[in-house]
């Protein structure tokens, strides 16, 4: 459930070192689609048998799985339309899937990194510290309420039943005093 978390509030599930069993799990779960799987989507959008439209390239790699960056896909477009078609027949398009993969590949996200910009919001919007406070004296607490509010409304949005067992999770595996736990074993527990 941990990593679910980080995936609601718009950060990678993946931390940098994957030594932890969270993190192993996380990894694990970001399996690549099998080529079966990627031209049985890829049928699905050739109906005629003469490939997919070159606009349809992003489409059909997200509907596989595929986290393309639209960067990516504008670059495969591009490079597919210089053959002067209007249409992708699958082995290029599979050519474009390993790139996009071996892309992503390449990025790892910190959560922890990540994280702090989210502690710098809670404390700058919902605590109303100045910048010199928050560089001088962080508070080490945030309020269950303010975790709740912002992972209500930013990334995938998780409703209030998974609010209220994400905050008896917390109550339960963090330091929490007075309705506020401590953000950095918020952070541990993804």
């Amino acid at each position: 459930a941990s990593a679910a978390y980080a995936k609601r509030i718009g950060v990678a599930p993946h931390p940098v070192h994957a030594s932890s069993p969270a993190a192993r799990s996380a990894l694990a779960a970001m399996a690549l689609p099998e080529e079966s799987e990627l031209e049985e989507v890829f049928k699905l959008f050739d109906q005629e048998g003469e490939g997919i439209k070159i606009k349809e390239i992003g489409t059909v790699m997200r509907s596989s799985g595929i986290a393309a960056s639209e960067t990516q896909v504008r670059e495969f477009a591009s490079e597919a339309a210089k053959g002067g078609g209007t249409h992708v027949k699958f082995a290029e398009f599979l050519s474009y899937v390993k790139r996009a993969q071996i892309a992503e590949a390449g990025k790892s996200v910190n959560v922890a990194e990540e994280m702090k910009g989210m502690k710098a919001g809670i404390d700058r919007f919902f605590e109303k510290l100045t910048p010199k406070q928050m560089r001088e004296s962080p508070p080490e607490m945030v309020k269950i309420a303010d975790l709740k509010h912002v992972l209500s409304a930013c990334g995938e949005k998780m409703s209030e039943e998974e609010l209220e067992e994400m905050a008896r999770e917390l109550r339960s595996s963090c330091r929490h005093q007075d309705g506020r736990i401590s953000f950095e074993d918020f952070v541990k527990i993804l």
